[in-house]
This record gives structure tokens, sequence and C-alpha cells, in this order.
């Protein structure tokens, strides 16, 4: 096929020592006598004759439940052509070849390192076997066949001392990625073809052990990264017992895995890097350990405890779900399908009726329990999730007052995120990707969170990471409303865009206290308390994000803004007290601190969008105090009345709320 890179790319010595590697390591005893009287010969042709006849005759074995993630007949064809797309970024290669060491954003911009970490996952290989598995079309074995070889004449062995650096074929979470999911699902399905040579497979096969050397000697210490290396390595020792070192690696594999899921599973569920998306990295590990080395295998070799902390772990899943099933998006975090999440919970754990309930989105088993509330508070996350139920229409606050997390961490203690519905209505939006950039920096930054700047700086907090008690969020839940408080005393510093602004010294000029209640089933107040710790007067600054570029001004409410999303719910946004506020909204803004960008992840693109800015000046302590309606466009607004006593009433749909000065306040 045109493209295709003969095994003799391999440069001879590299192949030499691959063979040796692989030859020296497989067990006479398991691979038969065909591969034994070989070896005694000492002839290699007979030798990788014979060691490809054996995996090519093997029955087949399940790895990692990959088979069921429908393969991209689009992504398939298009990697076959060496046209591939990779952190949502198309490259096509000349003449098809696909350079393994080669990075377009180096040329192109902005700088990524992670498009050629990630291209080396090969994650289109699965696409190319999952098609070849439906049509049987040849081509797909011949382009695995040449891009595999052209790897491995470019790949070498894992060099010394510095495999995790840009540029590197070898970084430890990729090499345990390819022996997770891509290599295993490519070697399943093509060994039996002609196409796939029998010296690249036996290439493959030294290369693969190779990778599971680098992974047993290598792997970090704690962090997602150790859940997928061990995860590869768990693999590599299931699938190829014929290695002698593979039950050694298999043990090794569960251990450090079974070791590593205790710690990073904090006791209210949530993985301590306090992502939903890199709780799914867990999850989906947990997923190919139990699909690769069978339910009953894996209990033996996990340790004691380890289901009820992975059953725990679902279960945090879906306390935090919104009303559209999805995951709030906190830290480095895409979309997640919480219904998705439950189906696979469900083959685990068949009894919970609240997983079958979600995972059937709604159809089938029981809500979680809502007596005497349906809001849910992760004490050790320091989430606190209220909702006004579990029906697909109910109203959705999620607050953060919890630590950094271990991993993928947001400067955005304080933030809150809303929904009705489906429909996000004050967003976080994941921060995008890994690239080098302004807007990653931004993504990231207390300027693209819904709380509060000071003189223009950012919450630039470095610890805690985690924490070793639950923290206290003064939470309050019943069924007429919900109240959590958390405090922000941190450091504050400009967004880093450059070297300087990183150099600019940390100041700690005001102190941050947030306090949210929801008023059920209809509205929130925030109150945020603003306090010059250094004795000065501060301007200060409150965000709101909204995924529109439309709004009005409300005339009988001063000071209110009404969103137009274009979808069936609205957002105003009040403010109780509008004397001496600057109101704006900065749309696409690149000035530091930015505002008015969606940073996109995944599934969404960067684009503009609105931030609403209320800011006063020259204050050495101020309270903000907003309210937050979702509405349908056309109905009744609210109307307030201020009382002597400081409360403030709010008649809304047929109800009339108090809102205390204390928000507190049965």
């Amino acid at each position: 096929m045109n493209g295709k890179i003969p095994p003799s790319a391999v440069p001879p010595e590299e192949r030499r020592a691959l063979l040796k590697e692989l030859f020296g390591e497989l067990d006479d005893g398991k691979m038969g006598r065909a591969f034994a009287e070989a070896r005694k010969s000492g002839d290699e042709k007979s030798l990788i004759a014979a060691a490809a006849a054996h995996f090519r005759a093997r029955p087949p074995h399940a790895c990692g439940g990959w088979e069921e993630i429908p393969p991209s007949r689009e992504t398939a064809d298009r990697a076959v052509r060496g046209d591939v797309t990779v952190v949502e970024i198309p490259w096509q290669f000349p003449h098809g070849r696909i350079d393994w060491h080669f990075n377009p954003t180096l040329e192109h911009g902005p700088c990524n390192h992670e498009w050629l970490w990630q291209l080396n996952r090969m994650e289109f290989w699965r696409d190319m076997a999952g098609i070849f598995r439906e049509t049987g079309d040849e081509k797909y074995a011949e382009a695995f066949d040449a891009q595999l070889a052209g790897w491995l004449a470019t790949a070498g062995s894992p060099p010394e001392g510095n495999w995790n650096v840009p540029g590197s074929v070898w970084r430890t979470i990729e090499t345990g990625l390819r022996m997770m999911a891509s290599w295993p699902a490519a070697f399943e399905t093509f060994r039996t073809k002609k196409a796939f040579t029998d010296e690249n497979l036996c290439l493959m096969l030294g290369s693969m052990l190779r990778h599971a050397r680098h992974l047993r000697a290598h792997h970090k210490l704690r962090n997602n990264w150790l859940l997928m290396e061990m995860t590869g390595l768990y693999t590599f020792g299931v699938l190829f017992p014929e290695f002698a070192c593979a039950d050694a690696m298999r043990r090794y594999a569960a251990a450090k895995f079974g070791e590593a899921v205790m710690v990073q599973i904090l006791p209210d569920g949530m993985h301590d890097e306090l992502s939903p998306d890199y709780h799914e990295v867990l999850l989906g590990c947990v997923r190919t350990f139990f699909r690769t080395g069978g339910a009953e295998a894996c209990r033996r070799e996990l340790p004691p405890g380890f289901m009820e902390k992975l059953e725990k772990s679902y279960e945090a899943i879906l306390q935090m779900a919104t009303p559209g099933l999805t995951s709030p998006r906190t830290n480095d975090c895409y979309t997640c399908r919480v219904d998705k999440r439950m189906a696979r919970a469900l083959e685990l754990f068949p009894d919970r009726k609240d997983f079958l309930w979600a995972a059937s989105r709604r159809q089938e088993g029981d809500p979680p329990a809502s007596a005497p509330s349906a809001s849910r508070l992760l004490p050790w996350a320091g989430f606190a999730c209220m909702r006004s139920g579990w029906g697909p229409d109910a109203l959705y606050c999620c607050f953060d007052g919890g630590p950094l997390g271990m991993g993928h961490m947001h400067q955005d203690k304080l933030n809150i995120n809303i929904w009705k519905g489906d429909e996000e209505l004050l967003f976080d939006d994941g921060a995008g990707h890994y690239e080098n950039s302004p807007y990653r920096a931004y993504g990231v930054s207390a300027a693209d969170h819904n709380t509060c700047l000071v003189d223009g700086l950012l919450q630039r907090r470095t610890a805690p990471r985690k924490l070793e008690e639950p923290v206290d969020l003064c939470w309050i839940s019943n069924a007429e409303f919900d109240y959590a408080r958390a405090v922000y005393d941190g450091e504050f510093g400009p967004l880093v865009l450059t070297e300087k602004d990183a150099a600019v010294p940390l100041t700690t000029p005001a102190i941050h206290m947030r306090e949210v209640r929801f008023f059920k089933p209809e509205f929130f107040c925030v109150k945020d308390t603003l306090e010059s710790r250094d004795g000065e007067a501060h301007s200060y600054e409150l965000r709101f994000h909204l995924d529109t570029l439309k709004f009005q001004q409300v005339p009988d409410l001063p000071g209110g803004r009404l969103t137009d999303h274009g979808r069936k719910y609205d957002l105003l946004i009040l403010p109780l007290e509008p004397e001496g506020l600057e109101v704006g909204i900065l749309q696409g803004e690149d000035t530091p601190p930015m505002g008015g960008w969606f940073i996109g992840r995944a599934e969404l693109t960067r684009h503009k969008c609105s931030t609403l800015t209320m800011t006063v000046r020259r204050k050495r302590k101020h309270v903000f105090r907003t309210l937050l309606f979702p509405v349908i466009r056309g109905e009744a607004l609210p109307v307030i009345s201020r009382k002597k006593s400081g409360i403030v009433e709010v008649t809304f749909k047929g109800r009339t709320y108090a809102v205390p000065p204390d928000l507190s306040t049965p």
C-alpha cells in the first residue's frame, strides 16, 4: 500500500536487540515444542516463525473492554492516510507516513507538547482495529503494520533519565496507555493476518516487553499517571503469560494499583485531583483491570476494602450530578456523562437501584434519597451540591469551598456554577487543553471563575492540595433551604502570562468570605464579604461568567441584568445593593486579567462569551449580595421589597421568601 514502511526500516542493531530481548524472556514451557527446538538451533528465522505461529494460534482474549467502544470509520480511514487529529488539532502527514517525533504546534503554535505525546498513544489504532473487525478490509491491517514499523524504526529504547520530557515518545503515561489500550487492541485484532508480518509481530512483542520493563522501573509514585502506568503493566502481565516475567509484573502492578486507588479516593468518594474528568481516568483503569484480568481474579489481587472504596467513588459522581446527568466541570474537566458511568457501575454493583436510575436516565430503579434534602455535601472534596430535587428540570448549584486538588488545579476557591435542568446558566468551562497560551493561563485562573478579584489581582494559592480532615462549610440542608460558607484567605497576584508576571511578589490584600443560600426551589442568594487585611482601601470586582453575548437591563430592578441564552431559561442577576456599583460586561477581552471567553475542552471549542463584572472602588470592606434567578422569558420577574429589619422580601412564582441579613438564619 502507499506509504508502507518495510520491516527493514528498523535499524539492524535495534532489530537484533529487540529480538534478543524477546527470545531471552519467552518461556519454552509456555511457548511449545516448536519454539523450544528453534531456540536450541539458534536459527533466527526459525525462532521468528515459531514465535509468530504461537501467538497467531492463541485463543482470543478480551483486553480492557475496548471492543465495546464504537469505532469511528472516519477516524480509521483518515489514519490509514496518515491524517490524524490530536487534542483537536488535525494534521496530514506527507505521503501518509506518520512521523512519530513531529509536533505541528511547534511550527504553527500555540506550543502544546501534548500533541506529540498523545499522538504516541495511537488511539486511532483502536478505530482501525474496530473497523477491520467490521469490514475485514486488509488496508487497515497493512496500515497498522506500516505504522508500527515506522514507530519501531525511530522509537528505540527508553532514554536514560529523560523519558518524561517534551518530544519523548517514552513518557511513562503514554507507555502505560499504549499497553492498556491501543497496542493490545491492535495486536489482538491483527495478529492472525498476513499483512502483519511475522517479523513485525515479534518486534512488537519485544517492544511491549520494553514497555513493561520501563513501567516497572520508572512509574510515578502517585497521581493519575500511576493508575494508567500500572494498568498498562497489569495488562501486559495478563495478556502475555508466555513471558517469564509476566506473573511478577502482574502481581506488582495489582499491588501498586490497589494501593494507589485506596489513597487517591477521598473518604467522600471523590478522586483527590477533584476533577470528574480525572475521576473517570481512575474508573476507566479499574474497568480495564476487571475486563482484562477477570472480576474474581482482580478481587483476589486487590487490597481489602477496595470494592467498598470503588463503590463510594461511583456514589460521589452520582451525588455531584447535575439535573442533565452530567458532572460539573471542576478543575481541568470536559463534560462527563453520569449515566454512562453508572451503567458501568452497575456491572460491579448490580443491586444499586440509584445507579440503575441514573444509568437508565430515570426510567428504572430509584433516585437517590431526598429526605430531608436532595442536596449533598462532599466534605473532603469541599463541594456543596445544592439541588431542588432529582428531576430533569431541577435547579442546581455546585459551590467549591475545598482545596486545590492533587493535580490539574484551578485557582477557583469559592466558585459556583448553576444549572436549571440540562441548561448551564453560570458556567465553569473546564479550561481547555494544555497548550502554552494566554487562554490556557486565563482558563485555570480565578479570572475565568465566578469569584472575586482584588485590585485586579487573582487568587494564587499553592496549598492545601489535599485535606487531612474534612472542610467545614457550615453546611445546612433541609426541605426549605441549603446554606454553605467558605473563606479565601490566601495570596493574590496577577494573571501569569509572562516570566515577569510570575516574578511579581504575591500579596494578601484582603480576605474573601462567600456564603451561598438556596431558597428552594427557585433562586440563590450569594453574599460576598471582602475585607482589607493590610489596612488599605481596595477595589473589589465580582465576576459572573455566562455563555451568551446578549443581555438586557431590567428597569424595575435597579442594577439587574437578564441574559438571553436562546434556550428555555435565562438568568436574572440582581445586586441587592446596586448603589455605587460599576457594572460592566467583558466579551472577548484579551487585556489581563482578561474576560469574556469560554475556554472549551473536548466537545466545546473556545469562543467569546460574557463576563459580567460588578466593581466597587476604594473600600476597606464591602458586602455584595446578589440574587440569581432562572427565569423563562416572558414570565413575571421577581418583586423585591425591603423591610426596616434588613430583611429583603422576594415574591417570585406566587410565593414570598424572606432573605435575612444572616443567610444562615433558619
